[in-house]
């Protein structure tokens, strides 16, 4: 090698040697180690003053949701603590909800249909809930950092799979005087938005009418749908029952059954909703015929993931009885590993 040749070579080394960061001292990790401890027990702090004030705070507020497809729909959203929730659509008009805590009303103008069934408030105080897990390892939680929505200060929380997991995450930016979440944003595991939500407005114990959170008459005109499903807490219930289940031998580690529904009609359906505190996951099996939009999007093949206009991405396969969909923002590689396992 000639000297000048080595003298390049050294040069390098030496300008590589100097571009690493020197360590840090002991005593600079503890206390770096000890702030990351600690922002982390305050986001578990600000999730869990949420949960309690989504179910304890009376507001109003305007509220904005863009689907993975750009979809955007507004509403106007009433909470009461003692009489329920209120959601009545601005964009599209003309579809009311209104749960009042002991049964749940749908009214749905332009498909003309009033449906009526259980209360789902206790489920989606359940769920939220369920973000607190990440103690167990499935989950982790950060503090991001501040925003402000609606004109207010907000604390960013950071929930996402913890390490070594595949799976969406979510963002909540939880409102610093009252605890409500301002914004909830979930992202697919390679970074796609799925879904975001946020308030335009927020009003603090606002008056409410009377009948806001009375069911409406039923429309002249309007077909009634009453809730025909049976929901079963556990699988030894529903096999005490004599319902027959599907179900996978792997799911993703932190996933816990939350419900089985079977749903009585024409054509019976049988659904398992998994959680595991930042999506859902769910396995439905229908008897046949598949219908005609799922043949399509399958292209002839036997199974296949299927993405329907405005719907959720599923791996859907033909069973002897007639078809399953897995329903889940997990990636393609984990939906088809969990439907292939399904006996």
């Amino acid at each position: 090698m000639s000297r000048i040749a080595l003298g390049v070579g050294l040069a390098l080394v030496a300008l590589s040697a100097q571009a690493q960061p020197p360590p840090l001292p002991k005593e600079l990790q503890r206390n770096q180690e000890v702030l990351a401890k600690a922002r982390a027990g305050l986001a578990h702090v600000i999730l869990r003053r949420m949960v309690q004030a989504e179910a304890a705070l009376a507001f109003q507020a305007r509220e904005v949701t863009v689907g993975s497809e750009g979809r955007t729909t507004e509403q106007w959203v009433k909470r009461d603590p003692k009489q329920g929730i209120r959601r009545e659509s601005i964009k599209p008009e003309g579809i009311l909800l209104i749960d009042n805590q002991h049964r749940q009303f749908l009214i749905h103008q332009r498909e003309k249909r009033y449906q009526e069934g259980k209360s789902q408030l206790a489920e989606v105080k359940k769920h939220l809930q369920e973000a607190l897990s990440a103690g167990k390892g499935a989950l982790q939680i950060e503090l991001q950092g501040t925003d402000t929505i609606a004109g207010r200060p907000v604390d960013v929380v950071f929930v996402h799979p913890g390490d070594g997991l595949l799976g969406p995450s979510r963002r909540f930016w939880v409102d610093r005087e009252t605890g409500l979440r301002l914004r909830t944003e979930e992202r697919a595991p390679d970074g796609r938005i799925l879904s975001n939500t946020y308030y335009l407005s927020l009003e603090l114990n606002p008056s409410f009418k009377p009948d806001d959170f009375q069911p409406p008459p039923l429309p002249q005109g309007f077909k009634r749908v009453l809730d025909n499903q049976k929901r079963y807490k556990s699988l030894e219930e529903a096999s005490k029952d004599g319902v027959i289940i599907r179900q996978p031998g792997w799911l993703p580690p932190g996933f816990s059954l939350r419900t089985i529904t079977v749903t009585k009609a024409a054509r019976p359906r049988t659904t398992l909703l998994w959680g595991n505190g930042l999506t859902t996951l769910s396995l439905v099996s229908i008897a046949s015929p598949m219908p005609s939009l799922l043949v399509r999007l399958l292209k002839g093949a036997e199974s296949g993931i299927v993405q329907p206009p405005k719907g959720e991405r599923s791996y859907t396969w033909k069973t002897s009885e007639g078809y399953c969909l897995l329903i889940g923002n997990l990636p393609d590689d984990q939906l088809k590993h969990i439907a292939d396992s399904v006996k």
